[in-house]
């Protein structure tokens, strides 16, 4: 995934949620602080999906058996 695209997404998701919790509360500080909240909990959510998946193709090379030795 690219970053444009991933940077993109993110800004929708963000928006949607201010315009949301705005609506729902009407405070404009209280809808600034949960959309920072939520921003940080998608970037976490973000790198630890990475991680998974770093992690998942380094064990998988690491118990990958060789076929052959080069000699």
């Amino acid at each position: 995934m690219s970053f444009l695209l991933f940077l993109r997404g993110l800004s929708i998701v963000l928006l949607a949620f201010a315009i949301s919790i705005y609506l729902l509360t009407g405070s404009v500080w209280g809808t600034f602080v949960q959309t920072l909240i939520c921003g940080i909990l998608i970037q976490i959510g973000y790198f630890v999906a990475v991680m998974l998946l770093v992690w998942r193709s380094v064990s998988k090379v690491s118990v990958t058996p060789k076929s052959h030795i080069a000699r």
